[in-house]
């Protein structure tokens, strides 16, 4: 009976491996021979790239190559690595950016999307400016979470600044009105002459409106849930695309520029994985809403608001804050539970929540009596709680700073002028 017993397991086992969740993948790139050799990376190990001919505005293909490394080549990134710059570019006649024969990585077996199944999306890459010592202008590459096609599901932008090497986020929310908008983030400016590792963690959640993406540099998640693109797709009726590789765009709007050809970025460690389960960055599972009690406000008068989060995801949040940014030209008067300040946010501290659970509370605010009118935002965030004090004061080198919002969300009231009633005639 035992016997028996082991042998339907093992067969229930095997029934799941055969037909339950897809199996991970992972695809990683070093340029290190033999499979790569210097030259063209196109065609090289499911790599993909112009060549001279594919495109007639473009007659030399992109600025991309495998070259032997060198100084000021990290030796990281071992004998060789991949050169990008963006000294080609399409005619400014024609409609850039090209996307098919873009420089694309090699693409995983099972790709990511919110109707496969296989969910969740991971791509990491290193680089370094290949003249560390100097700015090279109008050098900008982005990197993207894509099919192979141009459908970009995020977005890395890398520009030689003369500060050092800008790096620029866009995601595209809904706004109150539920249109989408491209959204620029700046994730702030790294020195040219190190190595620095970008990583994208991507959850393609089904249904509109609800994936979200969190983006690390050199280790460090910078902070914030961000959205894919796939309210693009949606609002401009187009299918949202898969993602399995990552795309290396040079896509500029004005022609060459020639003074580029040659240098660039060297990337390395290109690594793209396909995978349920991941680690998921935290609080990307919470979603916080802002309702205000009435649309129209009075100057002097008083705007209430409801702020409620939610946990959508499988596991317990813990120690978070909700709070309320109060605008200036507002003050704060009541809540319908007990808040803490931190400096203009009135935030309520949530222990823990629950898998498929909500908190709510209400906060009332006074309106300036010299508010201007028209159109006041109130902001709400999701925040990890402030730092634990340290016994030595901090130092201009190491400030301590509250960590910034996990998620957002904005509601709007319109403030309009007091009525002053005049007083009734006088009768007697």
């Amino acid at each position: 009976m035992r016997r028996m017993l082991r042998l339907l397991a093992a067969g229930a086992l095997m029934v799941l491996l055969v037909c339950g969740v897809a199996a991970a993948d992972t695809v990683t790139t070093n340029f290190e021979p033999p499979t790569f050799h210097p030259g063209t990376v196109n065609g090289q190990d499911g790599w993909k790239s112009a060549m001279p001919g594919d495109i007639p505005s473009l007659p030399n293909g992109y600025d991309q190559e495998v070259v032997a490394n060198a100084p000021p080549a990290p030796a990281a990134f071992g004998s060789q690595s991949l050169r990008l710059s963006n000294a080609y570019g399409t005619a400014p006649d024609t409609v850039p950016p090209e996307f098919h024969f873009q420089t694309y990585s090699k693409p995983t077996t099972e790709p990511a999307g919110e109707d496969l199944p296989i969910k969740e999306y991971t791509a990491q890459f290193s680089f370094i400016s290949l003249h560390p010592d100097r700015q090279q202008p109008r050098l900008q590459i982005s990197v993207s979470p894509d099919n192979g096609e141009g459908g970009r599901m995020s977005y890395i932008g890398l520009s030689d600044t003369a500060d050092g090497i800008a790096v620029t986020f866009y995601d595209t929310p809904n706004d109150a009105n539920g249109h989408f908008d491209f959204v620029g983030y700046d994730l702030g400016t790294l020195p040219r002459n190190v190595v620095h590792t970008i990583k994208f963690w991507m959850n393609l959640v089904p249904g509109p409106n609800n994936d979200f993406v969190r983006i690390s540099i050199d280790g460090q998640d910078v902070g914030q849930c961000f959205t894919t693109w796939e309210n693009f797709y949606e609002q401009t009726n187009q299918a949202v695309p898969i993602s399995d590789r990552l795309l290396f765009l040079s896509g500029n709007r004005d022609g060459d520029r020639l003074s580029l050809l040659g240098g660039g970025y060297l990337f390395d460690d290109v690594t793209t994985t396909t995978a349920n389960g991941l680690f998921t960055p935290g609080g990307c599972d919470l979603v916080i809403d802002k309702e205000p009690d009435q649309r129209t406000v009075t100057a002097g008068g008083n705007a209430g608001y409801r702020i409620t989060v939610r946990n959508r995801g499988r596991l317990t949040a813990r120690r978070i804050l909700a709070c309320d940014v109060i605008p200036r030209r507002m003050t704060f008067v009541s809540a319908s539970r007990r808040l803490i300040r931190l400096g203009r946010r009135r935030c309520l501290v949530i222990p823990r929540l629950l898998p498929g659970h909500r908190v709510s509370f209400h906060i009332v605010l006074h309106v300036d009596a010299n508010a201007p009118q028209g159109r006041m935002d109130n902001m709400g965030e999701i925040t990890p709680p402030p730092p634990t004090p340290t016994p030595q004061p901090p130092t201009p080198e190491k400030p301590i700073v509250n960590p910034p919002p996990i998620k957002k969300t904005k509601a709007v009231v319109r403030v309009v002028k007091r009525v002053k009633l005049k007083p009734p005639p006088f009768t007697g």
